[in-house]
């Protein structure tokens, strides 16, 4: 779940009315635009936020910053030395990168490192269902990075390698109506936005495909088709996106098929669920 590709977009001024207005007056100022046909990616974004008040404790940033000046030395050049992938989850913080800079950590694997190895450091990672989101590239056959995010973005992404895959927390938003919205949006697999976009503009980085991951198994996406204009194919998804953090289901989704139908008509991408345990025990 992803807001801050459309924060970006907007313009300052525009972001710095909408943060003025209380919940009532954006409900009711989304109510009467929407009624008009305006657009109202900006009132939608500051409820959101406002329902949501996403902060970083101080313990949070305290935390980040030891482990920032714990982690040793690395670089794609100069990577972190590992003997088996599981030895990535001791180098990872516990909280979220709540710095604006990307942040990422480079790791080479003598016998490198294969998808099963990939797999298994999300499928590890996701056990506790950590606040903040992780992705991993992979370069060469034995060196990959893995990027840390924030509790809403995944804001340290690399893609001039393999983009293999990212890490969606689930429970950071407030959700209303949570009866009447797709599963996979309640399961942390829907993709965002801004995953969409990025998709579609480096087609070479997920030529292989990409994988969501979140507590409740993953979603694997790939991508057929280059888009001339990835803004434009991926504007309409992102208007009804934003919806789903209010409650609204205008996509109309009732099943995983139907997402999956649905990428593939507009965006030229098939989806696969693959739900653990926990996620099938979750009603749809």
């Amino acid at each position: 779940m992803n807001l801050s590709e459309q924060k970006s977009t907007l313009p300052s001024k525009l972001a710095g009315e909408r943060l003025e207005l209380g919940v009532a007056d954006l409900r009711r100022s989304i109510e009467l635009k929407e009624k008009d046909g305006a657009d109202t990616t900006a009132e939608k974004i500051g409820l959101i936020e406002k329902i949501n008040n996403i902060q970083y404790s101080s313990e949070e940033k305290t935390s980040f910053d030891n482990w920032k000046k714990e982690t040793p030395l690395n670089s794609k050049d100069q990577p972190i030395q590992i003997d088996d992938s599981k030895e990535i989850l001791g180098f990872l913080p516990e909280v979220p990168n709540y710095t604006e800079g990307p942040v990422n950590l480079f790791f080479s694997l003598p016998t490198g490192f294969s998808d099963d190895d990939l797999d298994g450091i999300f499928k590890l990672f996701s056990q506790k269902n950590p606040n903040f989101e992780i992705s991993i590239v992979q370069y060469t056959d034995d060196v990959i990075s893995v990027g840390m995010g924030d509790k809403i973005r995944n804001k340290s992404t690399n893609l001039d390698g393999q983009y293999y895959g990212h890490y969606h927390p689930t429970g950071n938003f407030v959700l209303e109506n949570p009866e009447k919205l797709p599963n996979s949006f309640m399961l942390g697999l829907l993709p965002s936005s801004g995953d969409v976009r990025g998709f579609l503009k480096n087609p070479d980085a997920v030529k292989n495909g990409t994988r969501i991951y979140s507590k409740n198994g993953y979603v694997l996406i790939t991508p057929s088709v280059k888009f001339d204009n990835p803004d434009e194919a991926v504007e309409e998804y992102k208007r009804i996106y934003l919806d789903l953090f209010l409650g609204v289901n205008k996509f109309g989704f009732s099943s995983n098929e139907d997402v999956a139908k649905y990428f593939q008509e507009h965006f030229k991408m098939d989806l696969q669920f693959f739900l653990n345990k926990m996620g099938k025990n979750i009603p749809r």
